[in-house]
Protein backbone atom coordinates (compact mmCIF):
# COMPACT_ATOMS: atom_id res chain seq x y z
CA UNK A 1 0.00 0.00 0.00
CA UNK A 2 1.43 3.14 -0.83
CA UNK A 3 -0.07 7.31 0.89
CA UNK A 4 0.87 10.16 -0.02
CA UNK A 5 1.76 12.87 1.95
CA UNK A 6 1.58 16.81 1.18
CA UNK A 7 2.00 19.02 3.69
CA UNK A 8 3.79 22.53 3.58
CA UNK A 9 4.55 21.86 7.58
CA UNK A 10 7.67 19.77 8.08
CA UNK A 11 7.56 18.69 11.01
CA UNK A 12 3.75 17.66 10.81
CA UNK A 13 5.14 15.80 7.65
CA UNK A 14 7.83 13.95 9.23
CA UNK A 15 5.78 13.11 12.16
CA UNK A 16 3.18 11.36 9.42
CA UNK A 17 5.40 9.73 7.49
CA UNK A 18 7.50 7.59 10.39
CA UNK A 19 4.36 6.68 11.54
CA UNK A 20 2.30 5.35 8.58
CA UNK A 21 5.94 3.71 7.72
CA UNK A 22 5.77 2.26 11.02
CA UNK A 23 2.74 0.08 9.89
CA UNK A 24 4.33 -1.11 6.42
CA UNK A 25 2.97 1.61 4.45
CA UNK A 26 5.22 2.93 1.59
CA UNK A 27 5.32 7.01 1.64
CA UNK A 28 5.96 9.57 -0.38
CA UNK A 29 5.82 13.07 0.96
CA UNK A 30 6.58 16.29 -0.39
CA UNK A 31 5.44 19.74 0.45
CA UNK A 32 5.20 21.05 -3.01
CA UNK A 33 1.34 20.40 -4.59
CA UNK A 34 3.36 20.61 -8.28
CA UNK A 35 5.85 17.71 -7.01
CA UNK A 36 2.28 15.87 -5.70
CA UNK A 37 0.39 16.38 -8.63
CA UNK A 38 3.57 14.95 -10.58
CA UNK A 39 3.46 11.46 -8.26
CA UNK A 40 -0.49 11.37 -8.76
CA UNK A 41 -0.08 10.90 -12.19
CA UNK A 42 2.43 8.99 -11.97
CA UNK A 43 1.81 6.14 -9.56
CA UNK A 44 -1.40 4.61 -7.42
CA UNK A 45 -2.14 6.05 -4.68
CA UNK A 46 -3.94 4.11 -1.70
CA UNK A 47 -4.27 6.80 0.69
CA UNK A 48 -4.06 11.01 0.66
CA UNK A 49 -3.33 12.90 3.21
CA UNK A 50 -3.27 16.95 3.00
CA UNK A 51 -4.41 20.07 4.59
CA UNK A 52 -6.67 21.97 2.76
CA UNK A 53 -4.41 24.71 1.46
CA UNK A 54 -0.39 23.95 1.29
CA UNK A 55 1.32 27.43 0.05
CA UNK A 56 -1.85 29.51 0.35
CA UNK A 57 -3.54 27.10 -2.63
CA UNK A 58 -6.41 24.83 -2.19
CA UNK A 59 -5.85 20.65 -2.42
CA UNK A 60 -8.89 20.36 -3.45
CA UNK A 61 -7.95 19.84 -7.19
CA UNK A 62 -5.57 16.91 -5.83
CA UNK A 63 -7.58 14.82 -3.80
CA UNK A 64 -9.89 14.43 -6.96
CA UNK A 65 -7.12 13.77 -9.15
CA UNK A 66 -6.00 11.15 -6.73
CA UNK A 67 -9.30 9.80 -7.30
CA UNK A 68 -9.66 9.88 -10.99
CA UNK A 69 -6.45 8.09 -11.16
CA UNK A 70 -7.65 4.94 -8.36
CA UNK A 71 -11.61 5.18 -7.74
CA UNK A 72 -10.86 3.62 -4.37
CA UNK A 73 -8.63 5.50 -2.43
CA UNK A 74 -9.52 7.17 1.04
CA UNK A 75 -8.72 10.77 2.05
CA UNK A 76 -7.85 13.03 5.09
CA UNK A 77 -7.95 16.58 4.74
CA UNK A 78 -6.80 18.50 7.96
CA UNK A 79 -8.21 21.47 8.36
CA UNK A 80 -9.77 23.83 11.33
CA UNK A 81 -12.92 24.32 9.75
CA UNK A 82 -15.90 23.20 11.44
CA UNK A 83 -18.41 25.70 9.65
CA UNK A 84 -21.71 23.58 8.37
CA UNK A 85 -20.35 24.26 5.16
CA UNK A 86 -17.59 21.61 5.49
CA UNK A 87 -20.06 19.25 4.57
CA UNK A 88 -20.08 20.08 1.09
CA UNK A 89 -16.70 19.09 0.88
CA UNK A 90 -17.95 15.19 1.30
CA UNK A 91 -20.20 15.98 -1.44
CA UNK A 92 -17.30 17.90 -3.63
CA UNK A 93 -14.56 15.24 -2.77
CA UNK A 94 -15.95 11.10 -2.04
CA UNK A 95 -12.77 9.67 -1.30
CA UNK A 96 -12.83 12.14 1.86
CA UNK A 97 -13.13 10.05 4.88
CA UNK A 98 -13.12 12.33 7.28
CA UNK A 99 -11.84 16.17 8.30
CA UNK A 100 -9.56 16.05 11.27
CA UNK A 101 -7.76 19.42 13.07
CA UNK A 102 -4.44 19.87 11.65
CA UNK A 103 -2.66 19.35 15.29
CA UNK A 104 -4.46 15.73 15.28
CA UNK A 105 -1.99 13.43 16.58
CA UNK A 106 -0.01 11.18 13.71
CA UNK A 107 -0.87 8.16 15.87
CA UNK A 108 -4.51 8.93 15.21
CA UNK A 109 -4.16 10.12 11.83
CA UNK A 110 -2.24 6.34 11.29
CA UNK A 111 -4.82 4.86 13.10
CA UNK A 112 -7.45 6.04 10.82
CA UNK A 113 -5.86 5.67 7.47
CA UNK A 114 -5.36 1.77 8.45
CA UNK A 115 -8.76 1.62 9.09
CA UNK A 116 -9.93 3.33 5.77
CA UNK A 117 -7.42 1.35 3.39
CA UNK A 118 -8.87 -1.83 5.35
CA UNK A 119 -9.91 -3.96 2.18
CA UNK A 120 -7.36 -2.31 -0.34
CA UNK A 121 -5.18 -4.93 -2.70
CA UNK A 122 -1.70 -3.78 -3.52
CA UNK A 123 -2.92 -2.50 -6.92
CA UNK A 124 -1.82 -5.10 -8.93
CA UNK A 125 -4.90 -6.58 -10.06
CA UNK A 126 -7.28 -5.21 -12.64
CA UNK A 127 -10.20 -3.53 -11.66
CA UNK A 128 -13.39 -5.70 -12.63
CA UNK A 129 -16.17 -3.87 -14.80
CA UNK A 130 -19.29 -4.94 -15.26
CA UNK A 131 -20.37 -5.93 -19.06
CA UNK A 132 -22.36 -2.59 -19.32
CA UNK A 133 -19.27 -0.60 -18.58
CA UNK A 134 -17.11 -2.42 -21.15
CA UNK A 135 -15.80 -0.77 -24.29
CA UNK A 136 -17.08 -2.38 -26.68
CA UNK A 137 -16.96 -1.48 -30.89
CA UNK A 138 -14.11 -0.76 -31.67
CA UNK A 139 -11.88 2.55 -31.91
CA UNK A 140 -15.48 4.23 -32.39
CA UNK A 141 -16.92 3.42 -29.19
CA UNK A 142 -16.60 5.95 -25.77
CA UNK A 143 -15.08 4.89 -22.96
CA UNK A 144 -17.29 4.84 -19.85
CA UNK A 145 -15.87 5.68 -16.66
CA UNK A 146 -16.41 3.41 -12.80
CA UNK A 147 -16.91 5.96 -9.91
CA UNK A 148 -18.35 6.28 -6.52
CA UNK A 149 -20.26 8.83 -7.35
CA UNK A 150 -23.78 9.64 -7.04
CA UNK A 151 -25.20 11.05 -10.22
CA UNK A 152 -28.50 11.76 -11.39
CA UNK A 153 -29.90 11.17 -14.70
CA UNK A 154 -30.50 14.41 -16.63
CA UNK A 155 -33.47 14.82 -19.14
CA UNK A 156 -31.98 16.51 -21.99
CA UNK A 157 -35.39 18.91 -23.28
CA UNK A 158 -36.32 17.81 -26.56
CA UNK A 159 -38.60 19.60 -29.10
CA UNK A 160 -41.16 17.55 -30.22
CA UNK A 161 -40.90 16.77 -33.79
CA UNK A 162 -43.65 16.54 -35.76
Amino acid sequence: MQALILDDRYERQARLTAALRKTGIRTFATSIAQVAETAIRGALFDFMIAPERVNGKLTHSLFLLAEYRNPVVSSIMLTDRSDPDTEELFLLIPSLHCLLAPDSSPELIRKLAVASMAGVTDGRGAMVLRPSMRITGGETARPRFATRRAVAPVRAACPAVA
